[in-house]
């Protein structure tokens, strides 16, 4: 597969830009441990990084162009960026600078519902035989009863929180992309090389997920489980940024 001298900048450029948050992470815990206080006053430079990151692989989709495996298919992985581009948002910029502990389980809650778009428009992607199919797939069940299902505990008041529901909706949803990515190596509407980055991506975003589950575990004094977060959440971006840049690249043609 070929990329244009713009392409393989960017990716060069996530890179470097992955290894020095990266680092920063590891370095920032050291300095600070499990003190949350302490993490997000050092954290600032992690946070751009990374949502920097998060455009530049939006950006990968959104130049792709006459190289697209069709026009259809161009236009679902960009959409599916736009989704994965404002949930980060909400996650990097205003949780960290625009929240309050009043208003962040809003944003944070906000930001899965974004996934949440991108995941069902993969799932439609990820799911088509032919350029012509515009059936929607069985296992769109799946997510609309998950949601259906959260509403009617919000009724009943069996559940009160918008993020747990959030998050339970969203696993199934997150579980069943990951099947119809898989299933697109079998399908054969994506060119072999597109269909392994379209699975190995979906892979990778299911692992980063699980640990942002895992981080949100956040214990209010310095437990095994507050230290178990935050190490999780620093192993979360190791599996988030090949994740969006392999799908990005799934959608460029081959030998172009």
């Amino acid at each position: 597969m070929v990329y244009s001298k713009l392409v393989s900048f960017l990716i060069a450029l996530v890179a470097i830009l992955f290894v020095s948050f990266f680092v920063r992470d590891w370095y920032v815990l050291h300095q600070c441990g499990a003190v949350q206080s302490c993490l997000d006053s050092t954290s600032d430079f992690q946070n751009i990084t990374k949502f920097i990151v998060t455009f530049i692989a939006t950006l990968l989709a959104f130049t792709i162009g006459r190289r697209s495996v069709t026009r259809r298919d161009r236009f679902f992985l960009q959409m599916s960026f736009l989704m994965i581009l404002c949930a980060d948002f909400c996650f990097k910029i205003l949780y960290n600078y625009f929240g309050t502990p009043d208003t962040r389980e809003n944003f944070i809650t906000l930001g899965i519902g974004f996934f949440f778009m991108a995941q069902l428009i993969l799932i439609y992607r990820h799911s088509r035989t032919k350029n012509t199919d515009w059936s929607f797939p069985w296992i769109y069940c799946i997510p609309f009863a998950a949601v259906i299902a959260m509403l009617f505990l919000a009724y009943f008041k069996v559940l009160e929180s918008v993020m747990l529901m959030a998050v339970i909706a969203y696993a199934p949803t997150l579980l069943c992309s990951l099947y119809m990515a898989c299933r697109a190596t079998t399908l054969g509407f994506f060119p072999e090389k597109n269909a392994f980055f379209i699975m190995f991506g979906m892979i990778c975003f299911t692992c980063c997920d699980a640990l942002t589950g895992i981080s949100l575990l956040t214990g209010a004094d310095h437990s095994t489980r507050e230290i178990l977060a935050v190490v999780s959440n620093n192993f979360i971006w190791l599996f988030y940024v090949p994740a969006i840049v392999f799908l990005a690249l799934s959608g460029y043609r081959r030998n172009v």
